[in-house]
Order: C-alpha cells, then sequence, then structure tokens
C-alpha cells in the first residue's frame, strides 16, 4: 500500500536495476564506446527537412479547411434557394396541392450553374408549363446562373395531396 502513495511499485524498481546491471554487463571491457562520426552540418539539414513538412503539412490542412468551408456555404445557398422555389410552388393556388419537388445543385465552383430539377406529376401540360415559369422567375429573381432540369410528368389522374 505504501509504494502505491509513493507510485513506484517496487517490481518496477527491481525491473529498472536489472536492466541497468545488464547494460553494464554487456560493455564491461570498460573501453568507452566509440562515438558515432557526426559532421557539423547534419543537424541542421534534418532541421530544415523538419520545418519544411511541418510548413507543408500546415498548407495541406489550411486547404482542407478552405475546401470544406466552401462546400459548406455551397450546400447552404443550394437549400437557401431549394426553400424559396418550394414556397413559391406552394403559393400558388393553381399547384399548391400538386406533388411538387425542386431539388437544388448549387457546385463547389464559380461560374458553374445551379442544377434545379423539378420532379413531380401534374394533371395538365399548363400546370407543367406554369410551374416550371415559377421556378425560372423564382430562381433567376435570387441567382443568374441557373439550369433547369424538367422531371415532370403529365398524369390526367394526378391526385391532390391533402
Amino acid at each position: 500500500m505504501n509504494s502505491l502513495r509513493t507510485g513506484i511499485s517496487p517490481a518496477l524498481v527491481a525491473v529498472g536495476v536489472w536492466v541497468g546491471d545488464r547494460a553494464g554487463a554487456q560493455n564491461a571491457s570498460n573501453t568507452p564506446a566509440p562515438s558515432p562520426a557526426t559532421t557539423p552540418g547534419d543537424g541542421g539539414g534534418t532541421a530544415i527537412a523538419a520545418v519544411i513538412v511541418v510548413a507543408g503539412l500546415l498548407v495541406v490542412i489550411g486547404l482542407a479547411v478552405k475546401l470544406f468551408d466552401l462546400k459548406r456555404k455551397r450546400e447552404s445557398e443550394a437549400v437557401q434557394l431549394q426553400a424559396q422555389l418550394s414556397d413559391a410552388l406552394l403559393r400558388e393556388p393553381s399547384l399548391a396541392g400538386l406533388p411538387l419537388t425542386p431539388t437544388v445543385h448549387v457546385p463547389m465552383w464559380t461560374g458553374t450553374p445551379a442544377t434545379i430539377d423539378v420532379t413531380g406529376q401534374v394533371r395538365k401540360p399548363e400546370l407543367k408549363d406554369l410551374a416550371l415559369r415559377l421556378v425560372s422567375d423564382e430562381a433567376s429573381r435570387i441567382r443568374s446562373d441557373i439550369k433547369i432540369v424538367d422531371r415532370l410528368s403529365i398524369v390526367p389522374t394526378a391526385a391532390q395531396a391533402a
């Protein structure tokens, strides 16, 4: 119990003494161990290499953080645009009960248009045109570079959602 309070167990001390005796026994000839041949410039080159490796890792980590932040920002833009389009479709009385879903994909790089997939079913071709025009108008009000992918199908018996 006393050894537990001090933090060193007697067995650990015995192992340390034994290892020390074994190391001394191997060098029992009392001749000094030969020192490794070193040149004065070896330590400096290693330090410079270590600094370059650490700097490179920091640059890589910084780029990864920037890309992750850019991805998060683009996903946020896509969610906001998708919410605006869904609200616009729900505000239109003739489309309010139809199962229409706009899905927005905003690419990571600027200059590439946002892709809007409009899926669902409508009863008449006029409703399909109205939905696509409404999505186009609302999206171009928020963002100038858009591409609409029409995945609407015309089903005369399309059910109104309750």
